[in-house]
């Protein structure tokens, strides 16, 4: 049976979000003279509304921040909202008094409110309380969709959104679960107001604490507990990370400074199965998961032994929970990239084309790959998210039991809302992570994924390869109002990248649609650099590995390798198309749609760009293919077996200066399967 443990936060960990969790980088000495109401005015002219939480901002110490030049957005909750707030934290507090006395009988979390009176509430949870109600950056309602608000609050977290309908039929929008918008869009010259009717709760709870606090997620709980994953998702925050406050020189050397990342989280998404999905297939408790995952991971004796402790690799069950986690916090809006605004800079929908299939592909906790996808060229599925997609032709011919590891629906948390949901308690943001449920069980079956699920183009955005730069707010965001919008990445902040040198420098740049990129964003590296990234975990087999770049004079010449094994001669990334060691011909000038030009192409090692993306920006080009300056150099074709492999890039450009850069979008991992397959079309193999 499930262990059921009694949890108590301390003041010591309120402190700790407190102090080392806010964005504290906004300049409150900056001053504004107003001729309307700054948002601390605002409430303070309806300080019969809002008295309450006023006196939080201030002993909080952001009521001064909230008078200041800036744009901010604010969720006010009422006086009756702070009272009833104080009134639940302390009955809460007190009955996990009397059930530590009673051998410790409940499950309960509390937040650190230890009175129902406002006056002996401590400053640091005013702090906490305050910067979870505001966000450094302006939202009215109408700019609210998906299922959270894209930018973090200050307590660097994400505010889900929800949505609903009330008695009247009218539209209701609720933050974090129960935080109803009862007036919205007040707006004032510093940004806007919200007023809710409850506090925003700064729950501490960890994905595995939100997910026991689910009555419908019991089995799942128990098997997350019973194999050990649950210790390993209660990371949040690497306290030894301390070059928040440091800068580095700009990509383009002119004086400008990049920011270091601010911190450095963890986060974790979690695909979890409601009991009921496991109730239909005839499982009721976790012995009888444990039961089905010895038919669904067979005994081997190598990568799966039946009878290994429930915390080891090889364990069925650890296997069968491991698929369920990924090392980064996904909400639904983010699962893949479609709608992306990174605001003033780029869209998404520009970018990729409108009918082109969302794929993202995430290694798991138990080191196999998962795929997510949008399949946009599906009108039935257009705007469904699903793990492990299979087309229609790719099913052809799947057993009942192959049938079952595809296409497993991650619902959207939107759909919870309506009266009659099963879950419409539901709440998938936690303080490290996120969790979606799933409409079927989730299995990783080799033979499936190598062959129906894996076998195309496996693209991977080079900025999606390192967790940390999504969960630190990174990917897709624009870190200020400099021209390139870079940061400096420090060599030992990503897991899966190796630096061998110290002298090189790493930068992720920031969405643009003039750019002809994969996704918007790049990579780019300077100086004397020497780094690999970690491959995807691909089933076994043999594959075409490439890159994707974008050619100019200001490029490098790179040494590739894999595996530390050098991979043919030096490549030299400034050549355009028009380069006879690259002989690009647009499609429109050839007499044969571009056939005979892509195998002259590819018998020199490259590919153009594919017809999935475009550039719709300052140099207008259309789809990348036709972009003579957008191609896919062939790195090598090699065996892949099971494990780690990394592709890692080496500074080789005699007299370099420090300007020349290494550009890096995306990897292709291709099996040669699919590269054979006479039976394709065209138009495929160009995607």
């Amino acid at each position: 049976m499930k262990q059921i443990k009694f949890k108590t936060m301390i003041m010591a960990a309120i402190v700790t979000i407190a102090f080392c969790s806010c964005k504290d980088y906004i300049d409150e000495g900056s001053r504004y003279t107003f001729t309307g109401h700054t948002v601390a005015s605002y409430l303070e002219e309806n300080a019969e509304t809002y008295s309450s939480f006023i006196e939080i901002l201030r002993r909080g110490g952001r009521l001064s921040l909230m008078k200041a030049y800036g744009e901010y957005t604010c969720f006010a909750p009422t006086n009756d909202a702070v009272a009833r707030y104080l009134f639940e934290q302390d009955s809460i507090y007190w009955t996990s008094v009397e059930a530590n006395k009673l051998d410790q009988a409940n499950d309960i979390v509390w937040t650190g409110v230890t009175s129902p009176e406002l006056s002996e509430l401590s400053d640091s949870m005013c702090k906490v309380i305050s910067q979870t109600h505001l966000l450094p950056a302006i939202y009215l309602t109408t700019d609210m969709e998906g299922d959270i608000i894209p930018t973090m609050n200050m307590n660097d977290r994400y505010l889900s959104l929800s949505f609903g309908v009330d008695e009247e039929n009218h539209s209701q929008l609720f933050i974090n679960g129960d935080g109803l918008i009862i007036a919205k869009d007040e707006e004032v010259e510093n940004g806007v107001v919200h007023t809710l009717g409850r506090v925003l709760n700064p729950s501490t709870n960890t994905i595995p604490s939100q997910i026991a606090n689910h009555d419908y997620f019991y089995i799942f709980s128990e098997a997350l507990e019973m194999t050990g994953y649950d210790d390993q998702l209660q990371l949040y925050k690497d306290e030894t990370y301390t070059d928040g406050d440091k800068t580095a020189p700009n990509i383009d050397r002119n004086g400008e400074r990049s920011p270091y990342p601010k911190n450095r989280y963890y986060a974790f998404t979690a695909f979890v199965e409601p009991d009921r999905v496991f109730n239909d297939a005839g499982i009721y408790n976790f012995q009888d998961l444990e039961e089905k995952c010895k038919e669904w991971y067979p005994h081997d004796g190598e990568t799966t032994d039946h009878n290994a402790p429930l915390t080891s690799k090889k364990n069925p069950v650890n296997q069968f929970v491991g698929y369920h986690l990924v090392d980064r916090k996904l909400p639904y809006s983010r699962l893949v990239c479609y709608k992306i605004v990174v605001e003033g800079y780029f869209e998404s929908e520009k970018d990729l084309q409108a009918n082109s299939d969302r794929h993202e592909y995430y290694e798991t906790m138990n080191n196999r790959l998962i795929k997510v996808t949008m399949p946009r060229t599906v009108p039935s599925l257009q705007n469904t998210i699903l793990i492990n997609y299979a087309s229609s032709k790719a099913m052809e011919g799947a057993s009942e039991e192959q049938l079952a590891c595809m296409n497993v629906v991650i619902n959207n948390p939107d759909d919870f809302r309506d009266s009659d949901s099963l879950y419409i308690d539901f709440s998938g943001e936690a303080l490290n992570g996120t969790i979606h449920t799933i409409d079927k069980i989730l299995i990783y079956n080799e033979d499936v994924m190598a062959g129906r699920v894996l076998n195309g183009i496996i693209r991977v955005d080079c900025s999606s390869l390192c967790s940390e730069l999504t969960n630190n707010d990174i990917r897709w965001k624009h870190p200020g109002n400099r021209s390139t919008g870079d940061v400096y990445i420090p060599n030992n902040y990503c897991n899966n990248m190796k630096a061998n040198s110290e002298d090189g420098m790493l930068y992720y740049l920031s969405a643009h649609t003039s750019w002809s990129n994969y996704q918007g964003d790049e990579m780019m590296a300077l100086d004397a650099f020497d780094f690999a990234y970690k491959l995807p975990p691909v089933p076994a087999g043999t594959y075409e590995i490439r890159m994707g770049y974008s050619a100019n004079s200001s490029r490098h010449i790179i040494q590739f390798y894999i595996d530390n094994e050098v991979t043919g001669i030096p490549v030299d990334l400034r050549i355009l198309g028009n380069n006879p060691l690259i002989d690009w011909v647009k499609d429109s000038n050839t007499e044969d749609n571009g056939v005979a030009n892509d195998k002259a192409m590819k018998n020199r090692g490259y590919l153009k760009g594919p017809t999935t993306f475009s550039n719709y920006g300052e140099y207008t080009a259309g789809k990348a293919r036709d972009d003579n300056s957008t191609f896919r150099k062939v790195v090598t074709t090699k065996y892949l077996s099971a494990g780690e492999h990394w592709i890692r890039f080496k500074n080789v450009m005699e007299n370099d200066n420090g300007n020349a850069q290494f550009m890096h979008d995306y990897i292709e991992i291709v099996p040669m399967t699919f590269i054979r397959d006479e039976s394709l079309s065209l138009e495929e193999k160009r995607k």
